[in-house]
């Protein structure tokens, strides 16, 4: 994570990242079965981690409209707790490519997220507490609100992740709050 972090995606080597870490290549390899399978285990981690503290505070949320401001303000405040691993995943996202020169973490990699925040949306709709919109491309901005924060907070790093988290949170419920009690979804 570090190499990619330091050194981008090209000056990640495998014989870097292990002369890094103080060990042989050769036991890189016993843990990875190649490059390309190392480098897959830095987003796969991120996601995971990602998930398990996504999972833990929207346990607690009561109602669809608690849990898109939760999901948008637990996302922003990970990537602004995790900014080297943001960043080395980064470099992965954007440039490992299969064997047929296709980006390995395409577009449908984001898909789940989209899907998990359409149906918040969805259900906060029937539940009538938010207004009637089309909601992919509502969720489709929500995420890319999100994935612009760890660029925002690389680049103005005496922003304040928690108010900006607040800011954006703000910005989608006023976008999707139903303000008018005879309004139909």
């Amino acid at each position: 994570m570090e190499t990619l972090d330091e050194l981008g995606f090209s000056g990640a080597s495998a014989a870097e990242v292990a002369r890094r870490a103080s060990i042989a290549k050769s036991a890189l390899f016993y843990h990875f079965k190649n490059k390309h399978e190392l480098l897959h285990a830095v987003v796969d981690d991120l996601y995971a981690l990602a998930a398990q503290e996504i999972v833990k505070e929207m346990a607690t949320v009561d109602g669809p409209q608690q849990a898109l401001i939760r999901y948008i303000r637990t996302c922003i405040l990970f990537a602004s707790a995790h900014p080297r691993w943001i960043r080395a995943a980064m470099e992965v996202i954007q440039n490992l490519r299969a064997p047929d020169g296709a980006l390995v973490f395409g577009p449908a990699t984001n898909q789940p997220n989209i899907d998990a925040i359409e149906q918040m949306l969805r259900e906060g709709q029937r539940d009538g507490v938010l207004r009637a919109f089309a909601t992919l491309p509502m969720a489709v901005s929500i995420r890319a609100a999100i994935d612009a924060a760890p660029a925002c907070f690389a680049h103005h790093p005496d922003l304040d992740p928690g108010a900006y988290a607040d800011e954006v949170a703000a910005l989608f419920d006023t976008a999707t709050r139903r303000t008018d009690a005879k309004e139909t979804s």
